[in-house]
């Protein structure tokens, strides 16, 4: 998708003079991040605000991943999104870790460039297998667990599909580039990406990351306890599960669906096993279940469809459609509207880490057959 130039913002940051004591206190909280303009754009909506942006912090500043790692991760995961605004604010934080003018147009240019080493080339190649795949291959994977320990492969897989969230955000919104920075996407670098769809996943197999032991009092799916290991992380990552599961504006059949939807298109069995039957508690039939499946162009409600449509715009191509956006807009207000951006990228990114960990079915999961359209 060609993202139009120089667009009009479809959400534009809360002005400084109008803001309330709660939006001054969260764009001070979240000043050091450079991203004002989209900070300024979260503040409409202040609680999805304080729910996603302590963990964005923490991935560009804090994991742990050695800071030249994450940033070549960050650079590919913009470039790959066609992310003019996220691409222009990692690059400076490159430059300041170390990167050269040379690496970081190589690291558009991606893993076949020649002046990488073998641990770079991995790094990229997991970048360019998440967008495509939603999964690492068993050749990037092991050569990344050569080097990085469990605390460190979460935070990679997490981190590349967090910072896509936050590019398809500033996409689908045409979030401006604040005055002043001046880092563009390379414009004589070719668009490629290295990697193919390959349908493979880990169900049946033995986890890359194994779950921790049970614990009393503690959340017992295998999702749970193998992204537990880094409590510090696993809370601020879970603040932003919980605003999706508990705290969205969404209908909750609308949040179901979405999650639904990205299951498919992510070819998650883990996340389908799950928010299929929690479909099915919300009130949905065979038949919905089955158009979640077959996607936007079978017939059914007409906000469904945009709904449907929006997950498999955003997978493909970063960013929600005109038409597609015009349609949404008319049926849901503003915080649902940024509701459906972050539940979908929300869950891409739980998909990459699902998926690339190989965290298996829970017992409870016995039945579940992944519908074999899927397969």
């Amino acid at each position: 998708m060609l993202l139009a130039a120089h667009a009009a913002p479809r959400v534009a940051p809360v002005p400084a003079a109008e803001r309330s004591a709660e939006q001054r206190e969260i764009a001070a909280r979240f000043a050091s991040l450079g991203m004002a303009n989209a900070v300024g754009t979260y503040l409409r909506y202040p609680a999805l605000a304080t729910a996603i942006l302590p963990y964005t912090e923490f991935l560009l500043t804090a994991s742990t991943l050695p800071p030249r790692d994450r940033e070549i991760l960050w650079l590919r995961t913009a470039w790959l999104a066609r992310s003019s605004y996220m691409w222009a604010h990692r690059v400076p934080v490159a430059r300041r870790i170390g990167l050269s003018a040379n690496e970081i147009t190589s690291i558009a240019i991606g893993p076949d460039d020649p002046q990488w080493d073998s641990l770079d080339v991995a790094l990229l190649r997991a970048a360019d297998e998440l967008h495509v795949d939603a999964f690492i291959s068993n050749a990037t994977w092991e050569l990344l667990a050569e080097h990085y320990n469990a605390n460190q492969l979460i935070d990679l897989v997490y981190g590349v599909g967090e910072i896509a969230m936050h590019a398809d955000v500033a996409n689908t919104l045409r979030i401006e580039i604040e005055p002043g920075i001046a880092d563009r996407l390379p414009s004589a670098v070719p668009y490629r990406v290295t990697a193919r769809w390959t349908r493979q996943r880990l169900v049946g197999a033995e986890p890359r990351i194994p779950p921790l032991p049970a614990a009393p009092g503690a959340p017992a799916a295998n999702v749970f306890r193998t992204f537990a290991r880094n409590p510090p992380a696993d809370t601020l990552r879970n603040a932003v599960g919980r605003h999706i599961r508990d705290e969205t504006s969404l209908l909750p059949r609308q949040r179901q669906l979405l999650i639904m939807r990205v299951g498919v298109v992510c070819r998650s069995e883990y996340e389908w096993a799950a928010h299929s039957r929690i479909g099915r508690q919300v009130g949905m039939s065979d038949a919905d279940v089955a158009r979640i499946v077959a996607g936007p162009a079978s017939p059914g409600d007409a906000l469904e469809t945009q709904l449907l449509r929006a997950v498999d715009e955003l997978a493909r191509d970063n960013a929600v459609a005109d038409d597609t956006w015009t349609a949404l807009e008319s049926k849901l207000t503003l915080p649902q509207l940024l509701d459906t951006l972050i539940t979908v990228g929300g869950y891409r990114s739980a998909t990459y880490a699902i998926n690339s960990a190989g965290v298996q079915l829970d017992a409870n999961m016995a039945e579940f057959r992944f519908p074999s359209e899927m397969r």
